[in-house]
């Protein structure tokens, strides 16, 4: 990429508040916001929140999210807790892909990758060997490592109508990485999916949708993590949204904490490059992304209807597995965030524990009166062990909420309780007409008796 130019941090406002030299900018990040963990990551690794990238990898396999066993080095199995976890990122980002008007385009998973134009886009993936290729008669065809290649072989030599734009798609597609040895983790995976968007703009417009892009991004980011985050900006000198007045924009869309990177050439196609930062407690893990992109239609020669040619924006939505998943349990077992899985995002919601025989019919009822709200939960039969070993298994298995119920809950309100042990105070019926928005926005659409165990817990 060559050394950075220059680097300037900006306010959620806009404002300016420091420029200077790469080597000084860490030094002041921490400085900022002492409660931010991902400034703090940024600035000095966090020492004092940290835990291990492949700690992380065999709390997932504990959970029963995924799994290696069986496997070829760098792939993973998705088990049902897993596939319940990725689904549900995957019904959060509806709204957000609605909001950016996104028509779904499906490309296969093999690209053909001779020719100059194509050549030179993958130049970069092909000299570290990073494609998987086939052995097919003819040569050229590789596994797609992103919607990137298959969408410019498709708009190759197209013109387009500049008042149709702008004009979105999405293209969630599992895509195929070659990794260094040693380079494959929970985050970094051969296989995985990638929920591509590419908007077609007009160049008097590209500024716009990338902030309305960016804006999105950093609501998305706050549904999970609060204002815990960091915008880094990467710039290319003498780019036409290279400028003081863009940056500021770009910082009140991202409404944190704004770090941005002036780049003196374009390290690959973009112009500038967004990434919203999340601490994991291993690392600052880039949760969404979004380039700019002014080369890559003169590559392949995609024209508007007057001559020029449009702008392409390139986007990645939250990513369940290699993104959400690594950042709910790095944070748990840093200390950033309690080690549970998010009630959106959990095979089982709630779990009714009933303490004897005579309380599973009040367990039934309050677990019933949920399940017809399409709230996922669960009513713990086994009496025969003690109620102190069956929470704790609850809380081994990062059970987000949990409800005992005993003499008292049979006539009067019950009590929710997170898996760290920490009583809920807000009201039982307050709290669940509170959060079930959100429960629903991230319910996944899975066939009938597939997003959830069974309602009953042992025998």
């Amino acid at each position: 990429m060559g050394q950075v130019v220059d680097v300037r941090i900006l306010g959620d406002s806009g404002e300016l508040l420091w420029q200077g030299p790469e080597a000084g900018y860490r030094n002041v990040l921490a400085s900022l916001d002492p409660g931010n963990s991902a400034l703090r990551m940024l600035a000095d690794g966090d020492p004092e929140h940290r835990c291990a990238r492949d700690e992380v990898m065999r709390t997932a396999e504990t959970l029963e999210l995924v799994s290696r066993r069986g496997m070829p080095r760098g792939f993973l199995t998705t088990l049902p807790r897993g596939a319940v976890f990725e689904e549900g990122v995957d019904a959060f980002n509806a709204p957000h892909l609605a909001a950016l008007d996104v028509h779904p385009v499906h490309f296969p998973l093999v690209f053909d990758g001779s020719g100059p134009a194509m050549t030179e886009l993958t130049a970069d993936y092909a000299a570290q060997r990073r494609m998987f290729e086939l052995t097919e008669k003819g040569g050229g065809l590789r596994l797609s490592y992103a919607a990137d290649p298959n969408l410019f072989s498709w708009l190759r030599d197209t013109t387009l109508d500049r008042a149709r734009l702008p004009y979105a798609m999405y293209s969630p597609q599992p895509v195929f990485r070659r990794f260094r040895s040693g380079e494959t983790n929970i985050q970094r995976r051969r296989q995985f999916t990638v929920p591509d968007v590419h908007v077609l703009a007009a160049p008097e417009s590209a500024a716009e949708q990338y902030l309305h892009a960016l804006g999105l991004a950093a609501e998305s980011t706050a549904f999970w993590f609060g204002r815990d985050y960091v915008h880094v900006l990467d710039s290319v000198v003498g780019t036409t949204q290279d400028t003081d007045d863009f940056y500021s924009r770009a910082a009140k869309s991202a409404a944190g904490i704004t770090v941005v990177r002036r780049l003196p050439a374009h390290p690959k196609y973009y112009a500038q490059k967004t990434g919203i930062l999340v601490s994991s407690g291993y690392d600052a893990v880039m949760l969404q992304n979004i380039q700019l992109d002014e080369i890559n239609a003169p590559r392949f020669g995609i024209r508007l209807d007057d001559g020029e040619f449009p702008v392409i924006i390139h986007a990645c939505v939250a990513m369940g597995g290699s993104r959400m998943m690594p950042l709910v349990l790095g944070r748990g077992l840093a200390g950033l965030g309690p080690q549970e899985i998010p009630a959106e995002l959990a095979a089982v919601q709630v779990v009714f524990v009933p303490l004897a025989e005579k309380h599973a019919g009040r367990a039934y009822e309050l677990a019933g009166s949920l399940w017809t709200q399409e709230v996922r939960t669960a009513v713990d039969l086994e009496f025969r062990r003690p109620v102190r070993a069956r929470i704790g298994r609850l809380r081994r298995d990062w059970q987000p909420l949990y409800c005992v119920i005993g003499d008292r809950e049979l006539t009067g309100p019950p009590g929710l309780q997170t898996s760290g042990g920490q009583r809920i105070d807000v009201p039982y019926g307050r709290y669940l007409a509170e959060r079930l928005p959100r429960w629903l926005r991230c319910r996944p659409h899975t066939p009938a008796g597939t997003a959830a165990p069974s309602p009953v817990l042992g025998s």
